[in-house]
């Protein structure tokens, strides 16, 4: 098995010296083993010290080599180009490689349902999702054949209260899951490392099916793509178990830039009011402030906490790179013409891609826990007008990223400023975060907005925990961490039944 995927030089990548055979392979190489000699220098050092030094005092040396050794690999996708677990989302797995779960093709979203922010020039395609478990729960009844969605689909609407909203005991809970890897590495594939999740979830007699989607990678096709295939999962489920006169409660849940998936999904489902809203969401280490790896933004001037505590790195330019990409503006030598960089800064800062940037909480009146007195955003504007021409700083203001002020009426960016709260009418939410990782400070502007916007909002600090630890195996973190989070959703989701 490679260690990582074969793959040409993307686009956005074929400036890297690294990037190109035989150089990449080079210096993968000469990363990995260097990074596991330091594995031994790790565990006696860390042995030797007080425990009070190490990066949390309850840490093992599992989980110090985890982190450390995560954190250091993660330096070949900036300079190399490097993606790991992704796959093909135009081919079907072989049938014999799925142990657990069973594939299944969903038709593009149906032209009645291509309004607002998914109707932006990116092609719809047809989207492969896993479905967990392999078997098929007595309790679903699914039908064998699948069901075309209705091209009166506006009718489903009413499946909220009528055939989607559970009242008997029996009605089964079902998930679509977004896999996070920072819209660039991982798969929905059962071997992938955020199926932990969806298996979990399964495992735990926490929900009784799981859609996990393969959704297109910023490497595929740009934003708003990722949005498009997230619906059309979600409008195939709806209409399967309408049709079908089956009662379900639908959970959406996304792990990092999952959770980022889930969230600008559940805005799309509000704005437009084409379908049902879901039952509940459930976000697990939810990345919320896309804009922090843009350079020259007031959230790039924030630092965050938890350098040592956390595989995440912040590394401006290469994530910009990726940022950039994955928002449709493609690389080029030369600085961006200044419609451009507006352009991108309105998108970038807007409610779909970064609800909890500063510019965007401060804009819907939110407090800004990731920079409560002002201090950064200070520093950021003296040093914006003193390095920046007036066309570019211009563009970065705080005061100038309105969607209400920049884009037409009809913009689906702005269409989002009609209802009068940020997270207005979004559903019961549950944040699992962990209290050692990096986003700590943005996921608590997340659950504050939610809590004064009304929302139904449940947070779950995982005691000492890196990024998106249900990710990991008991032997590399805390198994009392990894249960106790566990039972924690378990408990949230039974409330679902008890509704």
């Amino acid at each position: 098995m490679p260690i990582y995927d074969k793959n040409p030089p993307y686009p956005h990548y074929d400036h890297l010296p690294y990037a190109k055979e035989p150089w990449k392979s080079y210096y993968v190489w000469q990363r990995l083993f260097t990074t596991l000699l330091m594995c031994p220098i790790w565990a006696t050092y860390y042995l030797i010290i007080p425990r009070r030094y190490r990066p949390r005092a309850s840490w093992n040396i599992r989980q110090i080599i985890n982190v450390n050794f995560t954190r250091r690999i993660y330096k070949v996708t900036e300079v190399a180009g490097v993606t790991w677990g992704t796959r093909d989302p135009t081919t079907a797995p072989p049938e014999n490689s799925l142990k657990e779960t069973r594939f299944e093709w969903v038709d593009p979203l149906p032209e009645n349902l291509r309004t607002g922010i998914v109707n932006d020039g990116v092609p719809f395609t047809k989207v492969g999702c896993y479905v967990w478990p392999k078997e098929v729960p007595g309790l679903v009844n699914r039908a064998k054949t699948d069901v075309k969605v209705d091209s009166d689909t506006k009718n489903l609407m009413n499946g909220t209260s009528l055939d989607l909203e559970a009242e008997a005991p029996d009605v089964p809970l079902v998930g679509i899951f977004m896999h996070g890897g920072g819209y660039c590495h991982m798969s929905a594939h059962e071997n992938s490392g955020t199926s932990n999740i969806p298996r979990g979830l399964i495992k735990n007699k926490i929900l009784h099916e799981v859609y996990s989607v393969e959704y297109r990678l910023l490497q595929v096709a740009p934003f708003p793509a990722v949005i498009q295939d997230a619906a059309a999962v979600y409008a195939h489920v709806v209409n399967n178990y309408n049709v079908r006169h089956k009662k379900c409660k639908i959970i959406l849940i996304g792990d990092s830039s999952g959770g980022n998936l889930v969230l600008a999904l559940s805005r799309w489902l509000r704005d437009e009011g084409n379908l049902p809203l879901p039952h509940g969401l459930l976000l697990l280490s939810p990345s919320c402030d896309t804009s922090h790896a843009l350079p020259e933004t007031l959230s790039s001037y924030i630092p965050r906490p938890n350098e040592h505590s956390d595989y995440l790195v912040d590394t401006p330019e290469p994530r910009a790179l990726l940022q950039r990409t994955f928002l449709g503006f493609k690389y080029h030598n030369g600085p961006a013409t200044p419609e451009e960089e507006k352009r991108l800064m309105v998108i970038a800062h807007s409610e779909y891609v970064s609800p909890c940037s500063p510019v965007c909480l401060k804009r819907w009146g939110h407090e800004v826990k990731q920079d409560p007195n002002e201090q950064h955003e200070q520093a950021f504007r003296r040093s914006l007008l003193r390095r920046l021409n007036t066309s570019m700083s211009k563009a970065r203001l705080p005061e100038t990223l309105d969607p209400r002020k920049e884009m037409d009426v009809e913009s689906p960016y702005h269409r989002t400023c009609k209802f009068p709260k940020l997270f207005g009418e979004f559903p019961r939410t549950l944040v699992v975060c962990g209290d050692a990782e990096r986003l700590v400070r943005e996921v608590r502007s997340l659950i504050t907005a939610m809590q004064e916007d009304g929302v139904d909002v449940t947070a779950e600090w995982a005691q000492d925990a890196c990024h998106d630890v249900l990710m990991m195996s008991e032997f590399w973190w805390d198994k009392k961490v990894l249960r106790k989070t566990w039972m924690a959703i378990k408990e949230w989701a039974e409330g679902f039944e008890r509704d």
